[in-house]
């Protein structure tokens, strides 16, 4: 029985994990490779760390699997979309690799306006111009970093540099292609035109070769089998961005379905049989099956502001959390569970990190009183960040309802959360049995790649599965309307407020 073996190069961790054929995960390990900060708003990694720490997860994997190296099928990988890797004429970076949180570019983008580029951009890629988007970074890196910009021969994302480190091949696949803005969304291939907005139509020259995510982009060469310990000639498939993995993992493939993902970002994803190039959605890609698109929109307004409030002010339940010998959230789940939508009278805007409504946007709590509690203030963290969700796919149901959404990511964990989720969006929540979705998604595409299933939907039928459905109740859905209604009218009354301090904070400064 072959097992496939999933590499996760994401923000904040590399994770490795084995598969069985039927779903099963059977060994994983993991490694936190460091990230770099050298200037206020810059996110960067350096590549020959990161696979360091991804030798290590896949060392891990396979030894906590007990499995030989000619056990694993096929590897697969995923990873953070967007961002920027820039190699040499030898495939030698040619400075760090950038991460899609970086906001370097976010001057280089109001130039982009200024030069009318989103508008022509969007007509081709249906992407938003951003600041964390390869093309972006790359005009970035030749506005003002000119010797970098003149080495640089090869670009791509994460997950195609630690292919190429395991494989010696350059390439990617369609999802990062096109969900990157660095291709044509409708016809899956690159397009001058695009590189010509942006102004930089010397990266066309810099491009890979774009193949499907289930084909085999290359196998473990000798070089990486002594430091991985995977068998020399193991194929690797080419595999995709992590929130198409992620809806893979789920069990989507076919149009209307949906995948939100609670975790660093605000993922909600929905799948579609055609390109849709819709103005106010963040980005439309190829999807990582064969004919079907997906629609993503999201911001960085999720878990994240969770795992801030509790890092920073829950110390009791981070303390009592050891002593039970349990997850800190888990303390959170139990205080707020008692609580019911209405008796939280506190609204949380949840732009810790960033927000979908304006750059200057920040986190705030409204309606607080001296009568409440640190739980109250708990709960409503994830109420908004319920909100949050709920302003994308309100976006998204502007083009499809979805017929059926899968929740994933770390709120996936709680019970709470989900069914505030059901409550606040009013529809089923189907809860996947497995954990590292990302992960299951490329052995999905692995075992299809190998040929040890004949197609997509196969594979899925053998793999996955929902470990429960919650249901929405009616009358707190009613409650959440309003509330969300308050949420909205707070973001609009706010709007010059954020914009006066953050001019007033940058006066400070100087």
């Amino acid at each position: 029985m072959a097992y496939m073996l999933a590499v996760d190069s994401g923000l904040t961790m590399c994770k490795a994990v084995v598969f069985s054929l039927d779903g099963e995960e059977v060994g994983s390990g993991s490694s936190r490779p460091p990230t770099l900060y050298p200037r206020a708003g810059w996110a960067e990694r350096d590549p020959e760390a990161l696979w360091s720490h991804v030798v290590r997860a896949i060392r891990e994997a396979v030894t906590r699997a007990g499995l030989e190296a000619e056990e694993i099928g096929c590897v697969t990988l995923t990873g953070h979309g967007n961002g920027l890797y820039c190699l040499d004429g030898d495939f030698l970076p040619t400075r760090s690799g950038i991460l899609s949180v970086d906001t370097r570019a976010s001057a280089t983008v109001e130039r982009l306006r200024e030069e009318e580029t989103p508008a022509r951009v969007h007509a081709v890629t249906g992407n938003q111009v951003w600041a964390g988007s390869p093309p972006v970074l790359l005009r970035w890196i030749k506005d003002n970093e000119t010797e970098v910009y003149r080495r640089t021969r090869h670009i791509c994302l994460v997950k195609d540099y630690i292919r190429y480190r395991l494989t010696g091949e350059l390439n990617t696949d369609h999802t990062d292609a096109t969900g990157g803005a660095l291709a044509d969304t409708s016809k899956g291939a690159y397009a001058k035109e695009i590189y010509e907005a942006y102004g930089i139509p010397e990266a066309w020259g810099m491009l890979p070769p774009i193949l499907d995510s289930w084909a085999v982009g290359g196998r473990v060469t000798r070089e990486s089998s002594a430091e991985t310990g995977l068998a020399p000639g193991t194929p690797v498939a080419v595999g995709g961005m992590d929130l198409d993995m992620t809806a893979l993992g789920c069990g989507c493939i076919r149009p209307g379905q949906m995948s939100i993902i609670v975790g660093t970002w605000s993922i909600n994803s929905l799948i579609m049989d055609r390109p849709a190039l819709v103005p106010d959605i963040l980005f439309t890609s190829t999807y990582s099956v064969p004919g079907l698109w997906l629609l993503m929109d999201g911001s960085a307004t999720s878990a994240t502001n969770l795992d801030w409030f509790v890092e920073q002010l829950c110390f009791w339940e981070k303390k009592e959390g050891e002593t039970r010998g349990v997850s800190p959230f888990q303390i959170v789940d139990e205080e707020v569970r008692e609580m019911t939508p209405s008796s939280c009278e506190i609204i949380f805007h949840p732009f810790i990190y960033g927000s979908n409504v304006q750059p200057s946007a920040r986190a705030g709590f409204y309606g607080l009183g001296g009568w409440h509690r640190r739980e109250d203030m708990l709960r409503a963290v994830l109420e908004g960040v319920c909100f949050s969700h709920l302003s994308h796919v309100e976006r998204l149901r502007f083009v499809r309802q979805e017929d059926e959404a899968f929740i994933a990511g770390g709120g996936k964990r709680s019970d709470v959360w989900t069914q505030i989720f059901a409550d606040v969006l009013g529809t089923p929540i189907r809860v996947p049995r497995a954990d590292e979705l990302g992960a299951l998604g490329c052995a999905i595409t692995g075992a299809v790649a190998s040929g040890c299933y004949p197609d997509h939907e196969t594979a899925v039928r053998n793999m996955c599965s929902v470990a429960k459905t919650v249901e929405p109740d009616g009358e707190a859905n009613l409650i959440y309307r309003k509330k969300y209604d308050l949420y909205e009218v707070l973001i609009g009354s706010m709007m010059q407020a954020w914009n006066r301090m953050h001019e007033t904070i940058r006066e400070i400064k100087k």
